[in-house]
């Protein structure tokens, strides 16, 4: 029996040292395909690396070209508005290989977003570079927009050294991005090697028996087995492991300017801080076809109204008088504005269209201007129709007085128009919807040319088209300014937030307009307007206010302020303190559209 213990015992050591050495071939061969594996995984991420510096190279290289056009160079130095550079992206040969291969361009002149091409929707991911192109005059950046990636890159252009205008330049990336390309974890030493540890087991088994052998155990005695605390065979240390595959860290991305981690957070701007303002409005689309927009005419029948006159245009809409007629002629005048038929196409363009008739159908309110029907005919013409207030603007009632009688209007009418304007303003910031939760709309526009007056004094607010409202289709891009640069509040021109007190600054430089007769924010173009409008009243203007009479002075004074918690906090107040000074406003204001269009509208009504 001792000697079949022998015998047993020497087989499971000879097996044991067999599965032994088979296991170290084994470890050897798989530390060399994880050696083999992690050497590759290093060479993609190497070639990664360089295929995304080419690539945001060749963007920087576009940019550098597009800063050294001329024509662009020559617009912004001569403070071209944001439609005329818009215009000369859509159309000019010079920018045609841009339009072939970009996804989206801006110019940025100082703080002030001048104008943005494209459909892509920047935010403020284009800031960092900015700022990095001002200082090393080219920069580029790779940043996710839309779930998609891009590379951003600026390019300082060679004018203006003072506000350091930049224009960037967005193109799809093509290359993937090295953070995907993870470093493949070098194996341990114990992977793939189940023989070590059973040969670990076979030997342990196999010294026992060997040592116990040649030992005769007496009948009823215990066995006394010795198994060394250690065994001989040891196990190996497994190796460390890659440490970026245990933590998960990418590898950095080169952008050409230094390096981003992808994934990583982005900044914002720091509350209060200069932030970005834009001239105009949404661009084409640059592989879009623009048809040219049939021009309708007085006369044509349009669903079941009649065209009668043709009051005029604007970027999206034509605006007509028309009549409905029914049974026993019945007839009424409407006001009807149609879509541009090229805008059809426009996702934007229609839900800011949809946006305006909606809204302004669920105000109901004897200052505001009521929307009565909505609807589309044809291959996508949309159309809305407005109450036919027989009157005028205040813009044009404005100029017609100048013309006139120089100056301002008087007083009592000027804070009537302010007065009643407020009320519209005061119904709109608090309506709710039909759930009952607060719209918060921000009318944005509040403007001489969104005010009619009628010939019985009734004065309505216009013009809900760029509304901010918590609950509407259409969105305004981050950053994007629309709306009357002269009678903007300062975040608003600033493209910032901006809640009921915004209007309430507007409505305050429509009051100065009225009781001066000049803007309170002038300038040679679009361009420096705004950026007056951005910075606010100046200690010139608020001197200039100062020597108004009372209590222009000292309500102008508040309402203008720059800081919005200084001003008026709500439409209310703000009328309140007109109230006073409105006794006869209503019959002045009549008589003055009477005197000065009265002629006019009858010949018209008749």
């Amino acid at each position: 029996m001792s000697q079949m213990r022998r015998v047993i015992g020497i087989g499971l050591l000879g097996g044991a040292v067999a599965l032994g050495l088979a296991a170290q071939h084994a470890r050897a061969g798989a530390r060399a395909e994880g050696e083999a594996r992690t050497r590759a995984a290093e060479a993609s991420a190497v070639e990664t690396a360089q295929r995304l510096e080419a690539e945001a190279r060749a963007v920087e290289a576009r940019a550098a070209r597009a800063a050294a056009i001329e024509p662009l160079a020559a617009a912004v130095a001569n403070h071209v508005d944001g439609t005329t550079l818009l215009d000369l992206f859509e159309h000019e040969d010079w920018w045609q290989p841009f339009r072939d291969e970009l996804a989206g361009a801006r110019v940025i002149v100082g703080d002030v977003l001048v104008a943005s091409w494209g459909k892509l929707d920047f935010g403020t991911s284009d800031a960092p570079v900015v700022r990095a192109a001002r200082d090393k005059r080219l920069a580029s950046t790779r940043v996710t927009i839309g779930g998609h990636d891009y590379v951003l890159a600026a390019a300082r252009l060679p004018v203006l050294p003072q506000r350091e205008p930049v224009v960037v330049l967005a193109r799809r990336a093509a290359a993937a991005s090295a953070a995907e390309v993870a470093p493949a974890r070098a194996p341990s030493l114990l992977e793939g090697s189940l023989p070590l540890p059973v040969a670990g087991v076979l030997g342990l088994v196999g010294l026992a028996l060997v040592a116990t052998g040649g030992r005769r155990r007496e009948p009823g005695a215990a066995v006394a087995t010795e198994i060394p605390r250690e065994p001989t065979l040891r196990f190996g240390t497994p190796a460390r492991p890659v440490a970026a595959a245990d933590t998960g860290a990418r590898a950095p991305i080169a952008t050409g300017k230094g390096v981003s981690i992808p994934g990583s957070s982005r900044s914002a701007p720091a509350r209060g801080s200069a932030s970005r303002e834009v001239a105009r409005a949404t661009p084409i689309e640059p592989d879009a076809v623009v048809e040219e927009a049939p021009r309708m005419d007085s006369g044509r029948t349009f669903g079941r109204y009649r065209l009668l006159e043709r009051l005029g245009e604007g970027g999206m809409s034509e605006v007509f008088t028309a009549v409905a007629q029914g049974v026993e002629g019945f007839s009424r005048t409407f006001v009807l504005k149609r879509l541009r038929p090229e805008l059809a196409r426009e996702r934007e363009a229609v839900a800011q269209f949809i946006d305006e008739a909606r809204l302004q159908a669920g105000l109901v309110h004897s200052n505001i201007v009521p929307v009565f029907d909505f609807g589309m005919i044809g291959n996508g013409e949309y159309f809305m129709t407005q109450e036919y207030i027989a009157g005028r603007d205040v813009l044009r009632i404005m100029l017609r007085h100048q013309e006139r009688s120089h100056g301002g209007l008087e007083p009592t009418v000027a804070y009537y128009f302010a007065h009643e304007t407020l009320q519209a303003l005061a119904y709109a910031h608090e309506v709710c919807d039909k759930e009952g939760h607060p719209m918060q709309l921000v009318h944005r526009d509040v403007s001489p040319g969104n005010l009619m007056v009628s010939l019985r004094g009734e004065v309505k607010l216009a013009d809900f088209g760029i509304v901010k409202a918590s609950r509407r289709v259409s969105r305004t891009q981050v950053g994007m300014v629309k709306g009357n640069a002269n009678f903007m509040s300062p975040e608003q021109a600033r493209g910032q937030e901006v809640d009921a007190r915004s209007d309430l600054f507007s409505l305050a430089t429509v009051l100065y307009y009225c009781l001066t007769g000049h803007l309170l924010y002038g300038g040679d173009n679009d361009l420096d307007v705004l950026y007056k409008a951005a910075r606010g009243p100046t200690p010139e203007d608020l001197e200039r206010i100062a020597t108004l009479p009372e209590p222009a002075a000292s309500i102008l004074a508040k309402a203008l302020s720059y800081e919005p918690a200084d001003r008026f906090q709500s439409a209310g107040e703000f009328a309140d303190q007109l109230a006073a000074f409105i006794g006869g406003g209503k019959t002045q204001a009549a008589s003055l559209v009477q005197r000065l269009f009265g002629e006019e509208l009858r010949r018209r009504a008749a």
